[in-house]
């Protein structure tokens, strides 16, 4: 009796385990969707996205990586969040380059407008921090400020090391873009941190973070092409990321394996 006992209790733990654990999902990236107040074209652009993410069956949630608007204006802000808040699913934003624009003002805007200019989120077993990466000054590199600096390090040190994460910023965080980029990796690096994701550069690009995968997302906007897209992630075993063109059926660009 004892061991059958001792069986079930080790069969209860496995079963919790296996219940607890990481499980697949899907989610969707808008970025630099660059919403401005004289120019409707990048509105039809983010109300299409949203339309087309809404058609699909599996995207678990969306996550905005910045730039959401051109001017960092309130118009711009609250035309976003009306078109943002049509989606089926959760979002998770965070501001730009764009939307800060080098001001304090702005800065404090954003937030008024979305609540909030960060995140941290725990999905099927993974956990989601997302942070601002802002302008110096105009045209100069990007920084994280002293107290996001602060918060990413608290955030990460309230999860379990074990526990698998993604971050996201709008800046990649390498030189040339953010001057004090070092002082987040190194935070990620100490935990379990899958990847970062982010934009900024309006194409799909894989970067290195001193070791860690950084994956850029292609904006939002259709530029030169008939429409505009976003991408679409895959978390398993793998991470993989789809482009997502408006219409169109998903191109898979990455496949990484979720071991590095």
């Amino acid at each position: 009796m004892k061991k059958r006992n001792t069986l079930i209790l080790i069969y209860l733990v496995l079963f919790l385990c296996a219940a607890f654990a990481a499980k697949p999902f899907r989610f969707a990236l808008f970025t630099d969707t660059h919403i401005s107040p004289t120019n409707t074209q990048p509105t039809e652009d983010l109300i299409n996205a949203v339309n087309d993410v809404n058609s699909l069956n599996d995207i678990d949630f969306v996550i905005v990586s910045g730039d959401v608007s051109d001017l960092g204006d309130t118009v711009s802000l609250r035309i976003a969040r009306k078109q943002l808040e049509k989606l089926h699913m959760p979002y998770f934003i965070l501001p730009g380059n764009h939307d800060i624009r080098w001001s304090e003002p702005q800065a404090a805007n954003f937030k008024k407008i979305f609540k909030a200019d960060k995140f941290s989120f725990t999905h099927k077993g993974y956990k989601f921090i997302g942070f601002a990466t802002a302008p110096q000054a105009k045209s100069g590199k990007g920084i994280i400020r002293n107290e996001d600096i602060d918060w990413l390090q608290k955030t990460m040190d309230s999860a379990k090391t074990d526990v698998p994460m993604f971050a996201v910023t709008h800046y990649p965080l390498q030189t040339g873009d953010v001057e004090n980029w070092k002082e987040a990796t190194d935070i990620l690096k100490k935990h379990n941190i899958k990847a970062v994701l982010g934009g900024h550069y309006h194409r799909n690009v894989l970067f290195n973070y001193d070791g860690i995968p950084g994956i850029i997302s292609r904006s939002a906007l259709r530029a030169k092409d008939p429409v505009g897209g976003y991408s679409v992630f895959a978390v398993s075993d793998t991470i993989k990321v789809w482009e997502k063109r408006i219409g169109q059926k998903e191109l898979l660009w990455l496949e990484l394996p979720m071991e590095q």
